[in-house]
């Protein structure tokens, strides 16, 4: 590892620390009006009727506009099912039923409350098990039942397995929904263009907006245009559509620029959060301890729209059986429509709840048979040449055990050097998981001009990990041999750069980085090749180092990249490269898949987090006094940014095993859309130093230098240490999450008679 990747540093980093960067809500441009939408107080109804010519006649306001007065058209990722305002009847607690334009926010807001909306209210379900297996139930959308997705996974002969088992254990937990907590609420500035739109907005995923605009108000996709202004943080809850659909049908309407955003209070009661879940499952061991089967049911609530459930079903049924080698397996998940807010994408998707469950449910396994923890999932671990729960080969080797063992010999030292003088019952806990490295497409492009500096074109965008900002450039340095400073950075823009999937699934660094090597390299060629003829040596005994071309072996026959780029342009034209990634598909053999959007984990990447808390008995209240993170993911490009991403996922994490919980009443309402009522963790709530580890033991043989994805892993782990920390202390923990205080004391004063 090199002093300048050690050392790196956000680029952007001066101008968020000091207030300088602008966000969509800071852009104003000539012209603008201000959106905001009329949504439904009600869970679920009929449209009676909306009565808008109050609102119209308001000062100030330019447009109101209902259901009838744009596209019919819905959109979704894999379901179109949701319209951009209510149609005939509304779906959950906020579905947007108008939307007014006018010169000021506060005139449209004054405008919006003017619209008068009559609904006859109709039966609605809010409760995920009655809405997926209730006795009388009631259908969200039209058909004979909720289900947005059924996924099964099958493989060997799981009831036979059961069956003849020497143990088998049942276990049921239950996950609340959580907000993703990002700093700047969802916001989209839609601008009319004389053949189509521009659109400037916080996303995750450009090219997905572009698309999915275009084809909801029937444009050309090369007339729609996406720009990422800085994003102020996403977790997945910005890689949907947002309020760009809201914002371009009042520009089209209007043929002016119109900006939408979110209040706080808004957003976290109409966004996308983590889905809650049910999941029940079922192991069969035999008496040495070896899994011999596995069943899953999972149901996850999709909320009154499918989003991404369906994929997120795929995720959490491919994460069922964790890093474990199992060759009976039997697993359904489900995705179901309620009457309340959609769910969506957030850091982990599907994975969170399952690496959850899947811990929870091997400790007590390991409790029922009598057998250290540790050497139970040491006995079950895959390793190279077994095949996982999709049939997928596992070709390298697997380095979950030395995660393992790095983190149990931690958790030792945490016993012996713990001072618990307090009163306090400490526990210890940890927990292992493997996570998937996605190759979805990316492509970049790569210019050097006559001074050597470089300028780098990627359609990827960066939110807040550092991957674009930091990873990408230091990639194409370390090929070309010039300083990480040398290069300018033009991302997250439909127009201008190359196609990119968005920044998701713990992929830009791996699929962006390798569009951006093979972009590089193809450059170095094109400097070799002029350099051989300036030199009068062969392309392949020339090296790029400190921004100079060298001769292997003789150091002082050297050129200057300036030189050699200037001549090149002069002799054979400008030195441009684009080049374009796409992961080969993984082979499976041996399982039955029904509707498995998510296969293979292509790049696997394995973790193990470890943690000491300290359990008040009296107040039930758990603190985090130290936790250690061991990442097994290929080679770190950037330690700085990987080591803060590993930080920022634990504290995440933290949250969402003992403080955060999106709360819905039995009206459909959020009841704490609010950063005091949804409590997010603070600086008090975390340990001093959060230890991070990285095992470089297994570099990827396709990933940029070696790396595969870091994003999502940091925060899978978290919520399942913790419950093993708190079994360790009081026996057992409670079945749902998040573990807040009352929850605790039930199991102490359960203990305690």
């Amino acid at each position: 590892m090199n002093s300048t990747r050690a050392k790196a540093i956000r680029r952007d980093a001066r101008v968020r620390a000091t207030g300088e960067v602008r966000y969509t809500d800071d852009i104003v441009v000539d012209g603008m009006l201000y959106g905001v939408l009329v949504r439904s107080p009600i869970a679920a109804g009929r449209i009676v009727s909306i009565e808008t010519a109050a609102a119209a006649s308001s000062p100030g306001v330019v447009c109101v506009l209902t259901a009838a007065d744009i596209t019919d058209r819905c959109f979704g990722n894999y379901v179109k099912d949701q319209p951009i305002l209510a149609r005939d009847q509304v779906r959950f607690v906020g579905d947007p039923l108008a939307m007014v334009a006018a010169t000021s926010q506060s005139s449209a807001r004054r405008a919006a409350a003017l619209v008068e909306v009559v609904l006859d209210p109709l039966p609605y379900v809010v409760d995920l098990a009655l809405a997926a297996d209730g006795p009388r139930m009631v259908c969200v959308h039209a058909g004979e039942d909720n289900e947005v997705e059924l996924v099964t996974i099958q493989r060997g002969d799981p009831a036979g397995a059961i069956a003849t088992a020497h143990t088998t254990t049942t276990t049921r937990i239950t996950t609340q929904r959580a907000h993703q907590a990002y700093l700047e609420p969802r916001a989209a500035l839609a601008i009319p263009t004389g053949s189509g739109l521009s659109i400037i907005m916080s996303t995750q995923q450009p090219f997905g907006v572009r698309t999915a605009i275009a084809e909801l108000f029937g444009l050309p996709e090369s007339s729609v245009d996406v720009q990422v202004p800085a994003i102020g943080g996403g977790f997945g809850g910005k890689l949907h559509l947002g309020l760009a659909p809201h914002a371009a049908a009042m520009a089209l309407a209007t043929g002016r620029p119109v900006q939408v955003v979110c209040s706080r209070e808004e957003d976290m009661a109409t966004a996308n959060p983590r889905e809650n879940s049910i999941i029940e499952l079922t192991t069969a061991i035999d008496a040495d301890g070896i899994i011999r089967a596995r069943r899953a049911d999972i149901i996850l609530d999709a909320g009154a729209y499918a989003t991404d459930t369906p994929v997120l079903a795929s995720m959490a049924a491919f994460f069922a059986t964790g890093p474990y080698s199992i060759d009976n397996v039997d697993v359904r998940a489900r995705a179901i429509y309620t009457n309340t807010c959609p769910t969506g994408s957030f850091r982990g998707p599907g994975g969170t709840q399952m690496v959850h469950a899947v811990e929870t449910h091997l400790d007590e396994v390991a409790d029922a048979i009598g057998l250290d923890r540790g050497e139970l999932r040491r006995r079950n671990f895959i390793r190279r040449g077994q095949r996982g729960l999709t049939g997928e080969l596992m070709v390298a080797e697997t380095s979950i055990e030395e995660c393992m063992d790095i983190v149990l010999q931690r958790l030792d030292e945490y016993r012996t050097s713990s001072d618990p003088t307090d009163g306090r019952v400490r526990g210890y806990g940890f927990a292992c998981a493997w996570w998937s490295t996605l190759g979805t497409p990316s492509a970049a492009t790569i210019e050097m001009h006559d001074d050597a500096t470089i300028t780098l074109s990627t359609g990827a965008t960066e939110i807040g990990s550092g991957a674009v900002s930091m990873g990408l450039p230091l990639i194409v340095a370390d090929v070309l041999g010039v300083e990480p400073d040398a290069i300018s950075l033009r991302s997250g823009a439909t127009n201008g750069a190359p196609f990119d999937s968005g920044s998701r699934g713990s992929r830009t660094m791996f699929a962006a980085g390798n569009a951006c090597v093979l972009a590089a390299e193809e450059i170095a060629r094109q400097l070799k090749e002029e350099a051989s003829l300036l030199l009068e040596v062969a392309p392949a005994d020339l090296v790029l180092t400190h921004g100079r071309v060298e001769v292997v072996g003789s150091p002082t026959v050297t050129l200057p990249l300036s030189e050699v780029a200037a001549s090149a342009k002069g002799r054979s034209g400008p030195l441009v490269a684009s080049a374009r990634y796409r992961a080969e598909l993984v082979p499976l053999e041996g399982s039955t898949l029904h509707n498995v959007r998510f296969r293979a984990l292509g790049e696997p990447t394995f973790h193990c987090h470890g943690v000491e808390i300290a359990i008040d008995t009296e107040t039930g209240r758990i603190e985090v006094c130290r936790y250690i993170a061991v990442h097994e993911v290929g080679r770190i490009v950037n330690p700085v940014g990987a080591r803060g991403q590993v930080e920022g996922g634990v504290v995440q994490g933290i949250g969402y095993a003992l403080t955060e919980h999106l709360e819905t009443n039995d009206r459909g309402e959020i009841r704490n859309p609010n950063f005091v009522d949804y409590r997010i963790p603070t600086i008090l709530d975390v340990p001093p130093v959060i230890e991070t580890v990285f095992v470089e033991s297994n570099a990827s043989p396709r990933g940029p230098l070696g790396a595969k994805g870091l994003g999502e892993p940091p925060i899978l782990l978290v919520a399942p240490a913790i419950g093993a920390a708190l079994r360790d202390a009081l026996g057992r923990i409670p079945n749902q999450l998040p573990f807040d205080p009352a929850s605790v004391r039930a199991i102490v004063e359960g203990a305690s008679r």
